[in-house]
């Protein structure tokens, strides 16, 4: 078992896996300190772009119901987050009921006087099927639901064509050009942002429904509903029923796309009608849990995983490494989350990624830097800030966490993720790293006047600071210019080519050729993987440069047209995941590292 450190003072979390040994599901168990209990919860969550947005708010609202002294439990579903399956498993929605129902089935052994399920978006639907076909529970709470699977699915299919019309009208996609269907494809299949619903899910899933209002799912219900938006008639009906109450709640649209801004109000409702009913406080014992999960992929080597711990900040990680041995060549591959993207990767891709790669003698681990995905937020520090004020700590940590075990390191990052691997990369100690793998690296100028919501969080106190930081502190003079000529920029002026390179290499305390060739120099092999505008902007005014970077052997750059930024769509992603397979696994095996020790379970 791992705790994860010090959610809030007074709270523990625990990562159990649960399930079956041939399909172990990733969870985390949220307690009192003291193990004094009045009831569980079951949290289930969304899928999708939705999950990743939502992920940081299920887990304060774990927190919160914990510190008013509830055991909450959440699961990730068969073929999502860390849990065992993929995408395209046959069966896939009866396996996400069982695991609704298993963590049910938990919930009840530890023995509290209530036992509760939180359901969001498609993970209320799939609650209330469970519920409606195995039993009820005390407390169920249906937030934001999706009246049926099939209305999940049609908005699943409406928000990839928002996504498509908003990457034409932004340039990122020229007319005529297109990624993902955002549409059932001929056999029936649906792909959506982050997700592939083969033909057997989709008839499997467009069926399920909120139970109607002849039957009950638990002793007490509460439905938050979308503020304005009418409910659909099952969920109209179930209102007339006396133990079922209904709320209007805000946020949701903000807590479901990219920003993810946790609705405090709709968090402190959920905890306030959960512990408004006194119980019974029991002490409740965490049963001994399997430390390591065994997950193994059409009948291949085994990979086992387990989560570790890194550092004063307890940073989070999940470890694959082969079952059997372990290849001596291979470099430990770290890969680093992508924004506000949890270490899953967009689309899953680096769980996908390191059991493959584990599968073949590699050994791997992903990782949250602080305020992201299943890491804690450094004290005085805001969560969910792509480019962390504390990064560079963040990263020594999990470099020393894998160097100390005499292996040769490999970094995969995508956007932020891949700024960061750089970051990682030069400040290791030297020969140590053997690879970088950027994807979209956000190493170019910042557009003019554009300060997204959290993407940065200066760090004035740090000794040291990262170029990104650096030039924004100790520059605002600059800042303030280029602000004032937005409006020059927007009013058509574009910049020539010459313009860039000046302020590449006056403004710019090191331009993205520069900073490659400190790597090169390193003797570190870099990969850069760019859609056609990320490469563009970042080699403008620097094409010379980067040729001759290439030409010396040590840079190997790939346009991938159209490549959809953050990777949801599945025809890029799987562009992309081949080319990280061919420079690491094929590429890489003439780096030995010192040992071939497979890394230590880290202490709590």
């Amino acid at each position: 078992m791992t705790n994860e450190a010090r959610p809030p003072d007074g709270v523990d979390s625990v990562a159990l896996w649960l399930g079956a040994p041939d399909r172990p599901l990733f969870s985390w168990l949220d307690v009192p300190s003291d193990g004094l209990v009045a009831g569980a919860a079951v949290l289930c969550p969304t899928m999708g772009l939705e999950s990743e947005s939502s992920a940081r708010a299920l887990r304060d609202l774990a927190h919160r119901l914990a510190a008013s002294r509830w055991a909450v439990l959440r699961v990730d579903y068969a073929g999502t987050g860390d849990s065992a399956g993929t995408w395209t498993d046959p069966d896939l929605v009866a396996d996400w009921l069982d695991g609704v129902r298993t963590a049910i089935e938990y919930a009840r052994a530890l023995g509290t006087a209530r036992v509760g399920v939180i359901g969001l978006r498609i993970g209320a639907t799939l609650a209330a099927a469970e519920l409606d076909r195995g039993g009820g529970v005390d407390d169920l709470v249906l937030w934001d639901p999706c009246a049926t699977g099939r209305a999940y699915l049609r908005e699943q299919r409406a928000l990839w064509a928002f996504l498509r019309d908003q990457a034409t009208e932004w340039g990122r996609l020229g007319e005529g050009e297109t990624w993902g269907s955002g549409g059932s494809s001929d056999d029936g299949a649906l792909e959506a942002p982050g997700i592939l619903f083969t033909t057997a899910t989709v008839s499997q899933l467009e069926p399920l429904t909120i139970a109607p209002s002849d039957r009950s799912l638990a002793s007490r219900e509460l439905l938050l509903s979308r503020q304005g938006r009418r409910l659909a008639g099952v969920l109209a009906e179930r209102l007339t029923l006396s133990h079922v109450e209904s709320m209007e709640v805000s946020g949701q649209e903000a807590l479901l796309d990219l920003e993810a801004i946790t609705p405090e109000r709709t968090l402190d409702r959920i905890v306030s009608w959960l512990t408004e009913v006194d119980g019974p406080v029991v002490r409740v014992e965490v049963p001994n849990q399997r430390p390591t999960a065994v997950h193994r992929g059409d009948g291949g080597p085994g990979v086992l995983e387990r989560p570790v711990e890194m550092g004063p900040a307890h940073l989070f990680g999940m470890l694959s490494e082969p079952e059997d041995q372990v290849d001596p060549l291979a470099p430990i591959v770290v890969f680093l989350n992508a924004g506000r993207i949890g270490h899953h990767g967009p689309a899953r891709l680096w769980v996908d990624l390191s059991r493959r790669w584990a599968a073949e003698g590699m050994r791997c681990m992903r990782v949250d830097l602080s305020g992201i995905g299943d890491s804690p937020t450094r004290p005085g520090r805001t969560e969910l800030v792509e480019f962390p004020a504390d990064a560079l700590e963040d990263l020594a940590d999990i470099t020393r966490a894998a160097s100390a075990q005499g292996a040769g390191l490999a970094f995969v990052g995508l956007c932020s993720g891949a700024y960061h691997a750089v970051e990682a990369a030069l400040a290791a100690p030297p020969a140590s790293v053997a690879s970088v793998c950027l994807v979209n690296p956000a190493l170019t100028y910042h557009r003019w006047g554009q300060h997204p919501y959290r993407r940065f969080e200066p760090n004035e106190a740090s000794p040291t600071l990262s170029d990104r930081q650096a030039w924004g502190s100790t520059r605002p003079w600059l800042s303030r210019v280029m602000l004032r000529l937005a409006a020059l920029r927007t009013a058509g002026m574009s910049m020539p080519d010459g313009g860039w390179w000046i302020v590449k290499r006056l403004f710019m305390m090191t331009s993205p050729a520069r900073t490659v060739e400190r790597l090169v120099a390193s003797d570190v092999d870099v990969l850069i993987v760019a859609g056609s505008e990320e490469a563009r902007l970042l080699c403008r005014g620097e094409e010379r440069r980067f040729r001759a970077l290439v030409g010396k052997g040590r840079l190997r750059m790939e346009t991938v047209p159209n490549l959809e930024h953050t990777l949801f769509e599945r025809t890029g992603r799987e562009r992309v995941s081949e080319m990280l397979h061919a420079h690491l696994v094929r590429g890489l095996r003439r780096h030995a590292p010192a040992g071939p020790r497979p890394i230590r379970h880290l202490p709590a």
